[in-house]
């Protein structure tokens, strides 16, 4: 019975390492092992400078991002969101959006997806 059981969790366990999901905002996007402009470019057309804040954020929130604060002070960026997604066993992708808002309008925004292997 227990060797059915933990069968079971290893089983589920796997199968969560090789999901390949991404969020709706990357999706489609082709993933490299260093900078890819595309994400970036895609952030600026659909959260361009001079958009609400609110709505960027709503968005991240709902795609399931990880929302956070940039503490580099030479950073141009004050905000930041992660989602992170298994890519096989060894393998993440990872979606990174960086921004800058004051009094709720986007002054600055930027992102990066890449593929990070152990």
């Amino acid at each position: 019975m227990r060797l059915c059981m933990l069968a079971s969790v290893l089983g589920a366990l796997l199968l969560a390492a090789c999901s390949d999901s991404e969020p709706p905002i990357g999706r489609g996007l082709a993933m490299t092992f260093g900078f890819t402009p595309a994400f970036e470019q895609r952030l600026r057309d659909r959260f361009p400078v001079g958009s609400d804040e609110s709505r960027l954020i709503a968005e991240l929130r709902s795609e399931r991002f990880t929302l956070g604060e940039v503490h580099d002070p030479l950073s141009r960026y004050r905000n930041s969101a992660l989602y992170e997604a298994s890519r096989g066993f060894a393998c993440k992708g990872e979606w990174q959006i960086y921004w800058t808002a004051t009094k709720g309008i986007i002054i600055a925004i930027g992102g990066m997806n890449r593929e990070v292997c152990f």
